[in-house]
């Protein structure tokens, strides 16, 4: 078996935390709706229950967005050139 490098599992780690950041960030903007009043959320789900929600997924929301765009960026500048692979020693 092939050994896998730190690019794999760099790769993992920003598709994993796409996915994650997938429905919290669709719970957020639903919530967030619901507490505006507007697209008929706030029928769906009470101002209270809402800000509830809208609170315990504020901190979540920051650590996964942030693993997500630093390595997706890391990433992104390793594919562009701009940082090089390391030399072996």
């Amino acid at each position: 078996m092939a050994k896998r490098t730190i690019n794999y599992y760099l790769i993992k780690t920003v598709r994993l935390s796409g996915w994650i950041l997938l429905p919290v960030m669709l719970l957020y903007i639903g919530t967030g709706f619901a507490l505006c009043g507007k697209l008929g959320f706030s029928e769906a789900l009470n101002v209270q229950k809402a800000l509830a929600i809208h609170k315990i997924f504020d901190w979540p929301l920051v650590a996964v967005f942030l693993v997500h765009a630093i390595v997706a960026v890391y990433l992104a500048m390793r594919r562009w050139g701009w940082i090089g692979k390391r030399k072996k020693a």
